[in-house]
């Protein structure tokens, strides 16, 4: 039970699984345990629970008896309001320990917009939202996607991690229990992280250099993920098969997070899935990565797997594809990829803005994969496109509408029987990218191209869903943001801002005051940058050249203006 709540309490609250713990698989609680850390995501448990991240340091962690790691999740707002009211902070899922007894606290950032549930989790777990105000444990450590450019996020953190964490969170966790036995102070405990590469630290700032940890092909992927009590996002058991990615679109910030390319040898992942299914009882599994059609042996990977998969209905996932050759050969060896639907992302209507952004595949391969799904049970196929791209003209934008006319036109010549929908996203600049420095359009600009797509679209009758402008507009201020976003944050979150990313909680209004109240404009942060600039970024080597990302721009310049000049 949890200290303080009632049966008639969970009973008032939506999936109240979401807060039990107790699920199969968890690590039995340590009490003899000589550092105790949480790892925390900042949405609801259903995304957690299907972030890969969260699995590997958990298992990771919990295999040394001197450390026990537990869980945290966002609470929906009916839970955080009940935690509140009862005056109880909020706690992790295995020990029902408050979070402000804890030895590390580390966060996953999967995404800007969750940056006010971070503030949200240390106020519900009484630990002071600004670092400067916190004495003793526990340490407060960021990771993940969205760290990439600390300083937005750097008045709420102890430390924030720059790359992989496999060996970078267990290194200071061994720094921390060492120094707790012998009664170092907090601040001696920070200054030791700061040596440890990979790690910005606020409190002693230094240049820093992105963690990889190259030991990834031969070390194991989580074997015993916890399984969920509810239907979680991504309702499988993972296996990550590589890590990183060769294509080198240039919008994509992913992309260059996790390079280098490393692959798992397909014999390992096998027995590793085996182990996995037999686990966890799931009769789907995830092949994750960044593009699962790039893995060089998949077609032995999966004819491996369909012949030893234990239960008779087991399945494979495969979330991520290209819609090229390698895809289309999948499909015709494979019977048994799950059926649920396929999602490509062509992001760009024309080849010329394709070309640009580095998206390089075809329209006739586009089709060809269309195409090859006649034989099989895939029904529902749905496109990602993006609008407000660097060097993007009204007629790149009428490409979309053109070109999901010409994939109906061929659904229905070839008798298909398939349903279309599609995504619209603005283009987000993001930091160590080769679009870092482009410019992202005006929110009115950018709805103004949004209904061009809209009415390209109407006349063909397809599902269309759109993310909204300002959210977008946000979203980059964060990402290419200075310190100064980080008082944006927080006076955005005392205005009671927080699940940004949802649209029933999501408070424009909120955020315009805030914007008022820190004197920023959006303008400032998503102007275009030249390359003499200096970024708030800059002090990270990224291992990726600086000169690349640039030239990497002056080619996609040089695309638009041989077309245009």
């Amino acid at each position: 039970m949890i200290p303080g709540i009632t049966h008639w309490d969970l009973m008032s609250i939506e999936k109240p699984a979401r807060y039990i713990g107790g699920e199969w698989n968890q690590t039995p609680i340590k009490e003899q345990a000589d550092l105790n850390i949480c790892l925390a995501f900042p949405d609801l448990y259903e995304l957690g629970m299907s972030n890969i991240a969260l699995k590997i340091l958990y298992e990771i962690l919990n295999k040394d008896p001197k450390i026990f790691a537990e869980r945290v999740f966002s609470p929906w707002v009916d839970f955080s309001n009940l935690l509140r009211k009862k005056e109880i902070p909020l706690f992790s899922l295995e020990s029902k320990r408050p979070l402000n007894q804890f030895h590390l606290l580390g966060i996953t950032l999967p995404y800007e917009m969750t940056f006010t549930n971070v503030l949200e989790l240390l106020d519900l777990g009484k630990i002071p939202v600004l670092a400067k105000e916190r004495n003793g444990f526990p340490l407060v450590i960021a990771g993940g996607p969205s760290a990439i450019n600390p300083m937005t996020i750097s008045p709420f953190f102890d430390a924030i991690l720059i790359g992989d964490g496999e060996e970078a969170l267990y290194e200071i966790c061994k720094i921390t229990l060492s120094a707790k036995n012998s009664s170092c102070s907090r601040k001696e405990i920070l200054k030791e992280i700061a040596e440890v590469e990979g790690f910005f630290v606020p409190d002693f700032p230094r240049p820093v250099r992105r963690r990889i940890f190259l030991g990834f092909p031969n070390f194991p992927p989580p074997i015993k993920p916890i399984v969920s009590h509810i239907e979680s996002i991504h309702d499988r058991s993972p296996l990550e098969i590589f890590r990183g990615c060769i294509q080198g679109c240039r919008f994509c910030n992913a992309g260059f997070f996790y390079r280098p390319k490393r692959e798992r040898p397909p014999e390992e992942l096998t027995n590793w899935a085996l182990k996995i299914t037999e686990n966890t009882g799931d009769e789907a599994l995830g092949l994750v990565s960044l593009s699962t059609s790039d893995y060089s042996n998949l077609k032995k990977l999966v004819n491996n797997l369909e012949s030893r998969l234990p239960y008779p209905d087991s399945s494979l996932n495969l979330p991520s594809l290209r819609m090229n050759d390698k895809t289309l050969e999948l499909m015709k060896v494979t019977q048994k990829i799950k059926k649920s639907g396929l999602t490509f992302a062509p992001e760009a209507g024309t080849q010329r803005l394709r070309n640009i952004i580095g998206k390089n595949i075809t329209e006739e391969e586009i089709l060809k994969v269309i195409e090859g799904t006649r034989e099989t049970c895939f029904r529902n196929v749905k496109l990602y496109f993006m609008i407000g791209l660097p060097f993007e003209t009204d007629e790149d934008l009428d490409g979309i509408g053109n070109l999901m006319e010409k994939i109906l036109a061929f659904n229905r010549r070839l008798k298909l029987k398939k349903e279309f929908s599609i995504s619209i996203s603005p283009f987000v600049p993001k930091p160590f990218t080769p679009f870092q420095w482009a410019p992202q359009i005006s929110g009115k600009e950018l709805e103004r191209r949004r209904h061009i797509v809209l009415k390209s679209l109407k006349k063909i009758g397809i599902k269309t869903s759109w993310r909204e402008e300002f959210l977008c507009s946000l979203e980059a201020i964060m990402a290419r943001g200075d310190e100064k976003v980080g008082k944006l944050i927080y006076a955005a979150y005392n205005r009671g801002c927080h699940f940004d990313a949802w649209n029933e909680h999501f408070k424009p209004n909120k955020w315009q005051e805030a914007l008022a109240e820190c004197n920023l404009s959006i303008e400032e942060y998503t102007r275009e940058r030249n390359f003499e600039e200096k970024l708030p970024w800059d002090f990270i080597d990224y291992r990726v050249p600086r000169k690349y990302f640039e030239d990497e721009y002056k080619r996609a310049e040089k695309l638009a203006s041989e077309k245009h000049g």
